[in-house]
């Protein structure tokens, strides 16, 4: 054999080593193994795509229930003040919060159940390399099927953030709800305690404009009035006694300063 032939074999066991190394077949042994396990992955792969929609879907959940808390602690005042926003604003809330929780558990959900599958993946995974044995590298379809349990982790987590989130931001709702009824209470509070002080004031209108009159029939009936109708009443007593005669006139005289004693009473009692 020439030298010529000599290195072009060399060349070819380098490369065919190069290529074992890149790529270790499976034993056969080891093949109805891998197969499991690379069936497992599929599943798993499967439960990981569902576990990202449903970890999206609670992401999106919690994003609308933390700009709803926003909205309404930036306005809370003025919803508190029309009932008709506060109704619709509580019933916004209240679906915010279904939505939020409903999202929550699916997550969590689809979560569990990816975290079952690749378990079970990583299990069967390592039944194929032992039953593969010592390779150097390991052969790719085992690699394959350990890469797919890790993508799987990586969503159950993001799915279990997720899930946090909008249960976090459902309680964030009702927390705001219940701002919203203090401030509706106290929105109602103010309002009584101004018509009571409008009604306080019309009141002391009222009485001022009572004194006022009851001042100026006061002063009518005292001073001379007074003076001036006890004189003309003990005059007629004096001129009907003078008559000596029984005539009504001189019966109408105690009457009248009776009549006189009684306004005079009640105008103080008033």
């Amino acid at each position: 054999m020439s030298m010529l032939s000599c290195r072009v074999l060399c060349l070819l066991a380098i490369v065919l080593c190069c290529v074992g190394v890149a790529h270790a077949a499976v034993p056969p042994g080891a093949l109805q193994y891998v197969k499991e396990a690379q069936e497992k992955a599929k599943e798993t792969l499967k439960l990981k795509a569902e576990c990202e929609n449903a970890a999206n879907a609670a992401r999106e959940a919690a994003d609308k229930a933390q700009q709803f808390v926003v909205a309404t602690e930036s306005g809370v005042e003025t919803i508190a003040a029309d009932p008709d926003k506060v109704e619709k604003r509580k019933s916004e809330g209240h679906e915010l919060i279904d939505k939020a929780m409903k999202a929550a558990a699916e997550a969590r959900k689809v979560a569990n159940r990816t975290t079952d599958s690749k378990i079970e993946t990583e299990n069967k995974a390592s039944l194929a390399r032992l039953s593969a044995g010592e390779t150097d590298p390991e052969p790719e379809e085992i690699v394959e099927v350990e890469k797919a349990a890790e993508h799987a982790e990586s969503a159950v987590r993001a799915a279990g953030q997720s899930a946090d989130d909008a249960e976090g931001a459902a309680k964030r709702v009702e927390d705001v709800l219940k701002k919203l009824d203090a401030a509706v209470v106290a929105a109602a509070e103010k309002k009584e305690k101004q018509v009571e002080s409008q009604q306080q004031t019309q009141e002391k209108q009222k009485e001022k404009q009572k004194q006022h009159y009851r001042s100026t029939v006061t002063i009518n009936i005292h001073g001379d009035n007074l003076d001036a109708l006890l004189n003309g009443a003990a005059n007629n007593s004096g001129m009907a006694l003078n008559d000596g005669s029984s005539s009504p006139a001189l019966l109408r005289v105690p009457f009248l300063l009776l009549l006189l004693l009684s306004v005079l009473g009640c105008m103080t009692v008033c």
